[in-house]
């Protein structure tokens, strides 16, 4: 990864609901919890908050930081591996082959790819490697000094949402201070209307699965809209999302239609 910015265009992709239907963070909590019932423990302050952040007690910041918390006690090696194999068995899997598609696409044309999400670096970082991103900017999760992960974790700076993306790229001069925007051939991939200050860094927009208000904005601003298949209605994400949590979640099985394209492609 790292590729120097310069010339060339850019193509900024979130992840979550962009190219895999799925909370990845959830969906690593529900491949740590099937390996390791026991894990489910560290749930407890999670579930002791959550009152306190529907009620804005509480912010989005510490409750990722508690949840977080079921990795606490993997030894270094031990993380390195265990995110390497939900990379390779859980999400990679999990993605749609339309959207890796757009990025071997923007890849094709010469555009630096740049892998922007609010998800821990701990497992973004390790998807950009493997999807061939050139860079990866992500919420900083402190992994504290010691040989095992800490309880619960801290975090370097904010979470990686909304403007804090757009900040992140200025400091690591992926954008350049106070420069103009939006950016000649520029693309941004994403699902969110969190995401609209990533969509004004670009030339082109391209919607995953927009909800009606962001498709309406989308509308008015001539973005393009993409629907990979299999589409995720709210109520199959909510329940895939609690079965995730407490690591009850099995992927549904793919369609001969999705595995005769991956073995043609």
């Amino acid at each position: 990864m790292d590729r120097p910015v310069g010339a060339h265009p850019v193509a900024f992709f979130d992840l979550d609901g962009t190219l895999l239907p799925w909370d990845t963070q959830l969906l690593l909590a529900n491949f740590v919890f099937q390996r390791e019932p026991w894990r489910r423990l560290f749930l407890l302050p999670v579930l002791l908050v959550l009152p306190l952040k529907l009620l804005g007690l509480v912010s989005t910041r510490c409750v990722k930081r508690l949840f977080l918390g079921f990795l606490a006690g993997f030894s270094r090696r031990q993380l390195e591996a265990l995110l390497d194999a939900f990379v390779d068995r859980a999400a990679l899997p999990a993605m749609w082959p339309e959207m890796l598609a757009e990025i071997e696409d923007r890849r094709r044309e010469g555009c630096l790819l740049v892998l922007n999400t609010a998800s821990p670096q701990l497992y973004a970082e390790p998807i950009a490697r493997r999807l061939g991103f050139d860079h990866c900017v992500s919420t900083q999760v402190e992994t504290g000094g010691g040989e095992r992960f800490p309880w619960p974790p801290g975090f370097l700076g904010p979470n990686n949402k909304r403007q804090a993306k757009i900040d992140a790229m200025r400091e690591r001069g992926l954008i350049g201070p106070g420069g103009p925007l939006p950016l000649p051939g520029a693309w941004t991939y994403t699902d969110s209307s969190a995401d609209l200050p990533l969509l004004r860094c670009a030339q082109r927009g391209v919607l995953v699965h927009p909800r009606p208000a962001l498709q309406s904005i989308g509308q008015q601003e001539g973005w393009r809209e993409l629907r990979p298949a299999p589409a995720v209605s709210r109520i199959q994400w909510v329940l895939a999302g609690v079965a995730m949590f407490f690591g009850c979640w099995n992927p549904p099985a793919r369609s001969s239609r999705e595995t005769e394209c991956d073995e043609g492609s």
